[in-house]
């Protein structure tokens, strides 16, 4: 009869508990709360101001050629006026990518800095729906009113900046990009910008992640954005060299491919599934992820309108840094020229345990064989489950196939998946544990982690994350 041993079982459960809080907390740390207040005072951004915004911009859908199209627009002009803000409109004609000819109407304001001739920081989101039964909540009313709180709040404080700020809501981004390709390709102040904030949406809520849209290295926007003091930095170098190799495309891109600008894009993409549907309205947007986008504006607004933008903030191709966020320290970043030298370094210091730990009998290279078995099998087995689980349950007569690819209950199916593969890593490990080849059973994950992150430093071809 087997004994039953409370501090082994204690032990077990205290482990279990701790992962379970710092996935928590990891996630919980992604986005401010949102508690919407009504008193806030005026020189703060206001998650309840600008879903005051958003309500009155996502009443009925408002696609290029609606009535409710020109609503909006007249109402972004009507906000801007009322702070004060000259403001113009620019219409012409542009020819989108399938050759449709569009007739986009933007909207610009502008604040005077107090530097003459300098470089110019620009706000921009997009004023329209897309063309069915959107109401646009998120994508992108959640980004105008983004910009139309921040701009408030900003002139609120009776700071002038440093350089001029321009405002710049475009039209028909969901046509193709027209009001951007407008802008940057016909209007004079475009000469002027030397850097862009971008607010977009792929979905109803999640944190809102930063992307770079640059010709050249990342370095200098990378410092910069961390010198602004961002406090719930989203942001990543792997998924920005992901992106740098999809195709969809922001009003960002055209900047940077027509006018050779830097920006940022920041994007939510939580609840996929209400993208561009009728579930894209003011009731299911996430009230914490307008209060992240706001978030990120104010401090790289204030910061960045008050910093040297003669530069441009360009370096040339491959000057990059790694970078990713961490719970309290924000934002980690170092050049990527350090990271051959990290994963060599890494290396070696595996190599030396592995022998030490030999030296001293705790490991033995059976062992260390052993231990590819219930760490490549859980991968393995894992992934057969989950891809062809998938397939199964779109194949089966109960599920309804969404627009986007990701179902309404995806988070379930994808906690299901998570939770079926971490099941069957307990217990293949289980079965191959022992009290003596724990070291042994912990190299072939820290070894497999280490090749890919070698893959990742001397990548085979061109690109590298």
């Amino acid at each position: 009869m087997r004994s039953f041993k409370p501090k082994s079982h204690l032990s077990s459960a205290l482990s279990f508990l701790t992962i379970i809080a710092i996935i928590w907390y990891v996630f919980y740390s992604q986005t401010p709360s949102a508690a919407v207040e009504d008193s806030l005072p005026a020189t703060e951004w206001s998650t309840a101001r600008a879903l005051e915004h958003v309500k009155a911009m996502s009443v009925q859908p408002h696609h290029v050629g609606s009535a409710a199209h020109d609503d909006v627009r007249d109402y972004v002009v009507t906000q801007l006026q009322a702070m004060g803000l000259q403001v113009t409109t620019q219409k012409g004609y542009t020819m989108d990518p399938w050759g449709n000819l569009a007739n986009p109407e933007n909207i610009l304001a502008r604040i005077k800095g107090s530097q003459d001739n300098s470089k110019a920081l620009l706000l921009l989101s997009h004023y329209d729906s897309d063309p069915h039964s959107s109401k646009g909540a998120s994508d992108a009313a959640s980004g105008v009113a983004t910009i139309l709180e921040g701009v408030r709040t900003f002139l609120a404080q009776n700071k002038q900046p440093l350089n001029d700020i321009i405002i710049c809501i475009t039209d028909a981004e969901e046509l193709g990009l027209n009001g951007a390709e407008l802008f940057v390709n016909e209007h004079p102040w475009a000469q002027d910008v030397a850097m862009v904030l971008n607010f977009e949406a792929r979905g109803s809520g999640g944190p809102s992640y930063m992307l770079v849209e640059t010709n050249g290295g990342n370095r200098k926007i990378i410092e910069e954005f961390s010198n602004a003091g961002v406090e719930y930095p989203v942001a990543n170098s792997l998924a920005y060299s992901i992106y740098k190799m999809i195709p969809n495309d922001t009003d960002l891109t055209v900047f940077r491919k027509d006018g050779d600008i830097n920006g940022l894009n920041f994007a939510f993409i939580g609840d996929h599934y209400d993208y561009h549907t009728e579930l894209d309205n003011y009731e299911r947007l996430d009230r914490n992820t307008l209060a992240h986008q706001g978030a990120y504006l104010m401090p790289l607004m204030n910061h960045l309108s008050n910093i040297d933008l003669s530069d441009e903030l360009k370096v040339p191709e491959g000057d990059d840094y790694v970078y990713f966020p961490m719970p309290i320290i924000k934002m980690v970043s170092f050049p990527f020229k350090w990271l051959p030298f990290l994963i060599i370094g890494s290396g070696l210091l595996l190599v030396v345990l592995i022998v030490y730990g030999i030296r001293k009998r705790r490991i033995s290279f059976g062992q260390i064989l052993a231990g590819f078995v219930p760490f490549l099998g859980s991968l393995i087995i894992g992934y057969l489950l989950s891809n062809y689980g998938w397939v199964g349950i779109k194949s089966g007569s109960f599920y309804v196939d969404q627009q986007h690819g990701f179902s309404y209950n995806g988070y379930w199916l994808i906690a299901a998946a998570a939770m079926t593969a971490a099941t069957l890593c307990f217990f293949l490990y289980h079965k191959y544990y022992k009290k003596d080849n724990v070291a042994s059973l912990s190299i072939a994950p820290l070894f497999i982690l280490w090749l890919v992150c070698l893959l990742i430093a001397f990548p085979v071809g061109d690109g590298g994350l």
